[in-house]
């Protein structure tokens, strides 16, 4: 299914943990250029720089090509949807050969190919169905972004299908006169879920070991969801948008005790459970989700000015970091205020079997130099006592 060498992206995994523990100061240099030499990638990845400017030079050229096939061939609506699908398969005919011949991985050229094709196709076929709805426009999306994701491991084309699968539940839930408006905040969070213990379950499995940053891209945005389906003012501007009625801030929703203590409490579980299980994701969501939670809560609750706040809150801020540096200087309960050097990767893709088979030959030692220094000179005891050294 995957369109890019499988053999060169285990091999890039390899390479990435050497260098990872050669950082650590795990493996020796010569250890680790050895392991790049016997597991090499045969893939073309420039720089950022570089990789811009392909991207930019490829949209370029796409889209100068298909102005000019439309100032050829566009007479009428059929017309141009037979243009826009022709060219978007034409751009995913160039993405296949830019990966399996040019051997491209993310090099700009394959990225921009991908999205041309993906935003052809969509609006050649959005163009076919007169006033589409948006639940359509979603299944669509939602369909082409997944098959996309599946086949050129691509981390923002997952985030675009989880976005449109929660477009559609939401479109499909809110609908005027179903039942399942008063419950759609539990519905997106009931997805969410499930999204994230699928990612989950789907991250530890050898087989999906390729898809690992799109199932990192897809825990991230279900925790968002998770907590954004129970934030006070997002469900409370989504039952304006939904019921039309909307409500002055000082008025009440349906169940609002229950949607406050989710957006209180659902970034401290995030926090507390990425200490307890070590998990950088659930830490920085959660960190960042605090902040939200803040600035909720000032939206109906203002105590202080605005500049008062922030200074004080800045200054809350640098005082536990500084406390926390300080009192994690020292390692505890597996926390620590030092840099990680990421060690821990050596245990956990049993890297050590990789080491010590590619060192294993130790090669013969090199004869000592022959020590041909000769002591003499001194006549007597002073040991250069004659003038001679």
């Amino acid at each position: 299914m995957i369109a890019y060498n499988r053999t060169s992206l285990d091999n890039m995994i390899i390479r990435k943990q050497a260098d990872e523990a050669f950082g650590a100061g795990c493996i020796s240099p010569e250890e680790n250029t050895k392991i790049g030499v016997n597991y090499p990638v045969y893939f073309y990845t420039p720089n950022i720089f570089i990789c811009i400017g392909l991207f930019l030079l490829t949209t370029v050229i796409v889209a100068f090509s298909l102005g000019l096939l439309f100032l050829i061939g566009a007479g009428g609506i059929n017309s141009v949807i037979f243009l826009l699908i022709f060219s978007a398969l034409v751009c995913y005919g160039a993405l296949e050969y830019t990966v399996h011949k040019r051997r491209h991985f993310r090099s700009g050229v394959d990225y921009a190919l991908l999205w041309m094709s993906a935003g052809l196709l969509f609006t050649g076929l959005y163009l076919t169905v007169n006033n589409m709805s948006t639940t359509s426009q979603c299944i669509i999306i939602f369909t082409i972004s997944l098959l996309f994701t599946l086949r050129f491991i691509n981390h923002i084309m997952a985030l675009v299908a989880y976005m449109a699968l929660l477009a559609f539940i939401f479109n499909i839930s809110a609908e005027p006169g179903g039942t399942t408006r008063l419950i759609t905040p539990f519905i997106l969070m009931t997805v969410s879920v499930a999204c994230w213990f699928l990612c989950f379950r789907f991250y530890i499995h050898e087989n999906f070991r390729h898809y690992r940053q799109c199932l990192n891209v897809l825990k991230v945005s279900a925790l968002i969801s998770f907590y954004l389906a129970g934030n006070y003012f997002v469900v409370r501007e989504l039952s304006n948008y939904m019921f039309g009625s909307f409500q002055h801030v000082g008025e009440r929703i349906s169940l609002g005790w229950l949607f406050w203590i989710l957006t209180v409490a659902t970034p401290v579980l995030y926090i507390s459970q990425g200490i307890w299980k070590k998990d950088h994701i659930f830490l920085w969501v959660g960190l960042l989700l605090m902040a939200a939670t803040v600035f909720t809560v000032r939206h109906y609750y203002s105590v202080l000015p605005a500049e008062w706040a922030m200074m004080f809150g800045g200054i809350g801020i640098i005082a536990i970091a500084y406390g926390l540096i300080r009192y994690l200087k020292i390692p505890r309960y597996g926390l620590t205020s030092q840099e990680n050097n990421n060690k821990h990767l050596l245990e956990k893709f049993q890297i050590e079997s990789l080491v010590i088979a590619e060192t294993f030959a130790v090669p013969a030692a090199a004869p000592a130099p022959a020590n041909d220094f000769q002591f003499g000179g001194g006549s007597g005891g002073g040991g250069g006592a004659g003038g001679q050294y």
